[in-house]
Formats: structure tokens, sequence, C-alpha cells
């Protein structure tokens, strides 16, 4: 008698680094955000900073009723191109030398203006940004980034409130945009 095993496929599923370029519509948007006052700005890294230039225009609202989060205080940090975030606090990341923090406009929205994380440790595909909403409950948010998810990274933000992938796009002198809606819980 002949045993039939079924077969079974082994693949691998890459992740798709394909960047596309902004539309028209949201290379509007990100002028819109470029007006935004000083206030509602932030910008983590220096001219001479190493890696991708990364704009991210963010817009924070409640997650019940979806209405824009206002006047909120919003602190970023990452880890630099190589994965180190030479925090100015031994073991305190948040204290990393890419940080900074701006305050949401009447419409929730914040100008992000850095460089594309690098991975860090021994994990790949870990790029991200924290994200500190000073008074919600939570106030730990990370923005990902779908061109630097693997699959499991994805089915964990999918399953998550308090992580988001952005999807990167290129704006006409290549530099990297992301635009994206951070539901914030307890504003």
């Amino acid at each position: 008698m002949i045993k039939y095993l079924p077969l079974v496929f082994l693949f691998s599923c890459g992740i798709d680094r394909e960047v596309n370029r902004l539309s028209n519509e949201d290379a509007q948007l990100v002028e819109s955000y470029k007006e935004l006052y000083e206030t509602h700005q932030v910008q983590l890294n220096s001219s001479n900073e190493s890696g991708e230039k990364l704009t991210l225009c963010l817009r924070f609202v409640d997650n019940i009723h979806k209405q824009p989060v206002s006047g909120k205080s919003i602190h970023f940090y990452h880890a630099d191109i190589n994965g180190n975030y030479n925090p100015t606090v031994s073991g305190d990341e948040s204290t990393a030398r890419l940080s900074g923090q701006a305050i949401t406009d009447n419409k929730g929205r914040i100008l992000l203006q850095t460089t594309l994380p690098g991975d860090y440790g021994s994990s790949s595909d870990n790029r991200h940004i924290h994200t500190t909403v000073f008074g919600a409950r939570p106030e730990a948010y990370d923005i990902h980034f779908k061109q630097y998810t693997d699959h499991l990274g994805a089915q964990f933000i999918n399953g998550s409130d308090q992580h988001f992938l952005a999807d990167l796009k290129k704006d006409s002198e290549d530099n990297l945009i992301a635009i994206l809606t951070i539901e914030v819980k307890n504003p």
C-alpha cells in the first residue's frame, strides 16, 4: 500500500519594499502641514544626520469619536540609522539623541521631520518611532513602517491599538513621506 503524504509548500513572505510616489492630493496635504506654526512642528535631526530624510504628517484623534486631539504635547524619539538610541540618561531610551516634542493644533496635526530609523539589536525590520501622548491613557504609541515590517510584525501591529503602520511614499525630491492618523485612547 502506498501512502500519500500531503505536500507542504514552504514559502517566504518577503517584505514589499516598494515606495510609491505621492499623489497630487497627498502632496497638497503635505504642503498644508509644512505651513503649521512652529509649535506644531518638530525636527528630530540635524541637517547632517546620516540616513534618508523622513517627513511624517500626523493627525491625532480620539479612538472613540474620531475627533481631533488638540493642544496635546506629543514626544517623539527613535534610533538613528545604525539602530542606536544614544540616550542622554543611561538606560532611558526616551532621552534618545533623536527626540523632541510638539503640540497638536486644533485639528490634531503635527509635522515631524527626521530620518528613517535604523533596525536595532539582533532584530531586523523593526524600525519605528516611539510616540508619547502626554495625559492619554495609555501614553505610549509606536509608528512602524510598512516597507520595514515583516509579516509577523504586521500581524502584531494590526492586532494592537497602540501600534500604527505608516505606508512610506516619495516626494518629487525622493524624500520619504508618510501620512498617518493615530487613534489615541482616553486623551
